[in-house]
């Protein structure tokens, strides 16, 4: 098992479940924020932090993160330029 450990919203704050966290992101997009996405901090049971964020972009939702499989942040935003 694998556990959340923070849960970030639009790039600011920090909340400590997820009702709390749709409820900051349903604030953030009535306020036009710029950075509309939820980022998700995951111990797992070995005691690694991994990371993981959606993100919605004009073409859709995309993720990127440190998982096996995914895209990180910088291959993501090269592919952006």
């Amino acid at each position: 098992m694998a556990e959340v450990i923070e849960i970030q919203v639009c790039g600011g704050k920090i909340c400590a479940d997820l009702k709390s966290a749709c409820e900051e992101y349903l604030r953030c997009i009535e306020n036009d924020v710029d950075r509309e996405k939820i980022h998700f901090s995951v111990r797992l049971r070995n005691d690694v932090v991994k990371h993981i964020t959606f993100r919605k972009t004009d073409d859709g939702i995309v993720v990127y993160g440190d998982f096996e499989g995914l895209p990180n942040f910088v291959e993501w935003a090269k592919e952006k330029v």
